[in-house]
């Protein structure tokens, strides 16, 4: 597929891995549009971006379906078509044990990561069915392959979610003539990495070795976003999964940071944590535990 020129829409991308997609689309000729839940944030991503490109902006919370259908009739309005459709709207409410952490601020986070991802792609593929052709970009994350994802174990349930709702979807639309790329760009230093929020006593100790994975692990989210472009063009598959992270990458990150103490070149990404009290139910089984 060829990217200059093409209708992309990215949702979640006022900042963050969305924001760094649009550059790179707009780096390689496409038509953006982005999304984020305020005017002012979309304001803000859109002053970086106009000087890159065609880009323009739109509010959506993934959370509400007639947002979601509107900003597909109000593309549709404006370029008459949808090239490529980007599912990156997400977040991770919190770092820490999984029963420390407010069953409400879960279900907000399942309401995004998950269920925007299903209304998204419901309303999109009316479209893109109709026509023919299209592709729909799902991006997982850590979780997405079952693997344990503490300490944001949430966040990793609604990420195992996506990959098999993709997965799924791949095989229903098979042969449709619709492209599907599920993508795991690995650690990024976003702020959802650099400005956590840290629930609960257990939650401080599962962190106190952060920084340094950060450092090792961490990737400016510039990086993962360039080498999405360069999969969406490559692709020719119905669908592929993309994943960044290969398991030699703990140890090139390990001899990196070495070299970078030895050179006295590397240093650690600034984070910030914000600490919460773990979360205790008000009903209460005294006596019957």
């Amino acid at each position: 597929m060829k990217i200059k020129d093409q209708v992309v829409v990215i949702t979640g991308s006022s900042r963050g891995f969305g924001y760094a997609i649009a550059e790179s689309m707009l780096e390689a000729g496409a038509i953006v549009i982005i999304t984020g839940r305020s005017q002012e944030a979309l304001q803000h991503a859109l002053n970086g971006l106009q000087p890159k490109g065609r880009v323009s902006g739109f509010v959506l919370d993934v959370r509400q379906e007639e947002q979601i259908y509107q900003l597909v009739r109000d593309v549709l309005a404006k370029h008459s078509h949808i090239d490529i459709w980007v599912n990156n709207a997400g977040y991770s409410n919190a770092a820490g044990m999984m029963l420390d952490m407010n069953p409400q601020e879960a279900l907000d986070m399942f309401l995004v990561n998950d269920l925007g991802v299903l209304r998204c792609t419901q309303a999109v593929m009316g479209h893109f069915s109709a026509r023919g052709e299209g592709m729909l970009v799902n991006i997982y994350g850590n979780g997405s392959f079952l693997r344990p994802a503490s300490p944001t174990g949430l966040y990793g349930a609604t990420k195992a979610w996506v990959t098999s709702f993709t997965r799924s979807l791949a095989v229903e639309l098979m042969g449709s003539g619709v492209k599907i790329l599920g993508f795991s760009p690995g650690m990024m230093t976003t702020d959802m990495l650099t400005s956590p929020i840290v629930v609960g006593e257990r939650g401080k100790e599962m962190l106190k070795n952060f920084g340094f994975v950060l450092r090792f692990l961490g990737q400016p989210p510039k990086a993962a976003a360039d080498k999405l472009v360069n999969a969406i063009a490559r692709q020719r598959k119905e669908f592929v999964e993309v994943k960044l992270f290969k398991p030699w990458t703990p140890l090139l990150g390990l001899l990196r940071v070495g070299w970078e103490d030895l050179t006295k070149t590397g240093k650690t990404p600034k984070f910030e944590f914000h600490y919460q009290e773990a979360y205790r139910s008000p009903y209460s089984l005294e006596g019957y535990e």
